[in-house]
């Protein structure tokens, strides 16, 4: 498999995760339900896939090889978009966090409101975010990118985090 198909695998297996991560906020709201403990482990996926694993393969490996051939556009798509976004992201799931702590000591309507605006704000983000890349940053790597770079890239990634 070659860089782009790995990513796009993983965005599947985020894009999955996004799907029943909006069920738990849907659950929140109509059935009054939460569990800190789904909730716990909803953020570790984050953290250690979506963020850990994906986001910073991409940002260690194609977006800084995208960067490193001072093209213009390409620092616009990474830095003022991809980046902003995966930090975004990050903030989001920070504030969940705490919001979550939080609720744990005092159940509120307005902490329950922070879970669920946080949840939404990070599934909203997600879905338009993997279709941005998908569409645009890969296909704008892969046509910017020289042959032997790709394949460097193509071991990188098959090794990542190995």
């Amino acid at each position: 498999m070659n860089i782009f198909e790995i990513l796009r695998e993983e965005h599947d297996n985020i894009s999955k995760f996004v799907d029943k991560f909006e069920i738990m906020a849907i659950d929140l709201m109509e059935k009054n339900e939460i569990s800190i403990e789904e909730y716990t482990k909803a953020i570790e996926f984050i953290r250690v896939y979506a963020d850990k694993t994906h986001h910073q393969k991409e940002e260690e490996l194609l977006f800084k090889a995208m960067l490193e051939t001072k093209d213009e556009m390409a620092n616009n798509l990474v830095n003022h978009g991809m980046i902003v976004e995966h930090n975004l992201a990050r903030l989001y799931v920070w504030k969940l966090e705490n919001a979550l702590k939080a609720y744990q000591k005092e159940p509120t309507v307005k902490l329950k409101l922070a879970i669920v605006t946080n949840t939404m704000s990070y599934v909203y983000l997600l879905r338009r975010h993997i279709d941005k890349e998908n569409r645009v940053a890969y296909p704008y790597g892969e046509r910017l990118l020289s042959k032997e770079v790709i394949e460097k890239l193509n071991e990188q990634a098959q090794n990542y985090m190995k």
